[in-house]
C-alpha cells in the first residue's frame, strides 16, 4: 500500500531499523492500515498516558490503526518479520483496546 503525507512524515522521525520494520509491516499486511503515532516528545508522551520509559521516545515504536481483522493480522506478522541479518524482531507487539474506537495495534523493534 502506497504511504500517504502522514504516514511518511511519522516515518522519518523513527530510528531506521524501526523505520524499515514499519515500512516492511505496512506493506506485507497489504490491507488499509495507517500509522497513528510514532516518535513522541515527552510532552506528547505525557499528554496521551504514555510510559515514561516508551519506546516512542527514541523512536523506536509505532502505533497503528485499523480493522480488527487487519490489526490480528498484523501482529503476527510483526513477531514474524527480520528485515536483516542478525534481526531478533520486534520487544513489544500489543493490541491495545480491540473492539473500542481507539483500538490500535503498538509495535517497538
Amino acid at each position: 500500500m502506497p504511504l500517504d503525507a502522514s504516514a511518511r512524515h511519522r516515518l522519518t522521525h523513527l530510528t531506521p531499523h524501526t523505520r524499515r520494520h514499519a515500512e516492511q509491516l505496512l506493506w506485507e499486511t497489504n490491507a488499509p492500515m495507517s500509522i497513528s503515532s510514532g516518535r513522541r516528545t515527552p510532552a506528547r508522551n505525557r499528554a496521551v498516558g504514555g510510559s515514561p520509559t516508551s519506546f516512542h521516545l527514541r523512536g523506536r515504536a509505532v502505533d497503528f490503526v485499523a480493522d480488527r481483522d487487519t490489526l490480528v493480522r498484523a501482529a503476527g506478522l510483526a513477531w514474524a518479520l527480520r528485515v536483516g541479518r542478525g534481526c531478533t524482531g520486534p520487544e513489544e507487539v500489543i493490541l491495545e483496546d480491540l473492539g473500542k474506537p481507539n483500538q490500535h495495534l503498538h509495535v517497538a523493534w
